[in-house]
């Protein structure tokens, strides 16, 4: 029985094998348009839920209904969630094209210096007009 429990200890600490990130596919813009369709649907789906409670309260005003549960319940449970959910993308969202501008300030940051650093030539005679004092005319 050792043996076995040495194995299995052996399973337990062997390093797993490299989980595969499906959102490894995408690219950044697909990621950042995967993110406005959860978002999209996060708010479709809280609107949905929000309709439903409404329906549900005015049906049940009249009395419940024979043979059917009452779902306002499960859908009072789910509106927080859908809350929740809906912020989350919206962060994510939110967060992913702060980094797209400040990706694209850094790039413009960067030809900006570049483009300073270079220094046009002046004309040879520009030069030494610069360096010559300039006279003063009396008269």
């Amino acid at each position: 029985m050792g043996a076995k429990a040495g194995a299995l200890l052996l399973y337990f600490y062997s390093p797993m094998p490299e989980a595969k990130n499906p959102l490894a596919r995408l690219d950044r813009q697909e990621i950042l348009w995967l993110a406005g369709i959860l978002k999209d649907a996060c708010r479709e789906r809280l609107e949905k839920n929000l309709v439903s409670q409404e329906f549900e309260d005015r049906l049940y005003q009249r009395g419940p209904v024979e043979g059917r549960l009452d779902p306002r319940p499960f859908l009072k449970i789910w509106e927080p969630r859908y809350r929740k959910f809906l912020e989350v993308a919206s962060e994510l969202q939110t967060m992913m094209e702060a980094q797209d501008a400040k990706a694209v300030a850094e790039s413009l940051r960067t030809q900006y210096r570049q483009a300073i650093e270079i220094s046009r030539p002046r004309p040879v005679a520009a030069k030494v007009a610069a360096k010559k004092p300039a006279k003063s005319r009396s008269r």
